[in-house]
């Protein structure tokens, strides 16, 4: 089923404003900022390049998932008002969660690309050290996995209120995301979807102790399992949907 879902997917996203959206992404985000910091790098540090990195990639997270879910979404309404979602054989669950699934994988893809990119500009035409590959790839993986939850949420705003809804959503999180920067959420930033991927620049900043480090990657506990919870509901919520 998830092969038919996915397939099916790839056959519409090649025809979509949704592939050339990933392509500008994965090519100018890190081409950009990598030629901005390879050009100061004797005035920059490599822990800055790469929390700046993170920093503009978990601020702009929220808004570019809200306008892929708001593009699938009206994608969906415009072809027979959601038929594809309400008349499968299998259950509606299943259907929204495995496109879902799709565009979240395509997500992941897109941020470990930009994160390879970037670290292949800095270290291969800039010769900037002391950037750990390994620490690169897994924080990557990390991040996207922490945006899984984001997808989600959205989806299920769409199904409430449609695109509005979602585009608020959106716009939120990325002020919940500045926010993550600042003190305001050292309590709470473990309970809020939006700040989890932001607070991840505390394992590439300098200043900070061995001992805050771990607290924070012990915290990311909350952020898993809160994980596994919204995708539980996010299934309730998608099966019980009736349409608009």
């Amino acid at each position: 089923m998830i092969k038919q879902i996915w397939k099916a997917e790839n056959a519409k996203l090649h025809h979509s404003f949704l592939l050339y959206l990933h392509i500008v992404v994965l090519s100018l985000f890190p081409i950009l900022l990598g030629v901005y910091y390879g050009s100061r790098k004797l005035a920059v540090t490599s822990a800055t390049m790469m929390t700046t990195f993170y920093e503009v990639l978990a601020i702009a997270s929220p808004i570019m998932i809200s306008i892929v879910i708001c593009l699938v979404f009206d994608r969906e309404e415009k072809a027979g008002n959601f038929k594809n979602w309400l008349s499968e054989p299998f259950s509606k669950a299943k259907m929204i969660q495995g496109q879902l699934n799709y565009y979240w994988l395509w997500y992941v893809i897109e941020i470990i690309g930009i994160s390879l990119i970037y670290y292949a500009l800095l270290i291969g035409l800039y010769h900037i050290q002391n950037i750990s590959f390994i620490k690169l790839v897994i924080t990557s993986i990390a991040f996207a996995f922490c945006g899984l939850v984001q997808y989600e949420l959205t989806q299920m705003i769409a199904l409430k209120w449609g695109i509005g809804g979602s585009l608020i959503l959106g716009f939120f999180g990325t002020v919940i995301s500045l926010l993550g920067i600042t003190s305001l959420l050292d309590i709470i930033w473990p309970i809020i979807p939006w700040a989890w991927q932001i607070r991840m620049i505390t394992f590439w900043q300098t200043n900070i102790s061995a001992g805050l480090t771990n607290l924070v990657a012990l915290e990311y506990i909350c952020p898993l399992v809160m994980t596994g919870v919204v995708v539980a509901l996010g299934r309730i919520c998608f099966d019980k949907w009736q349409g608009r």
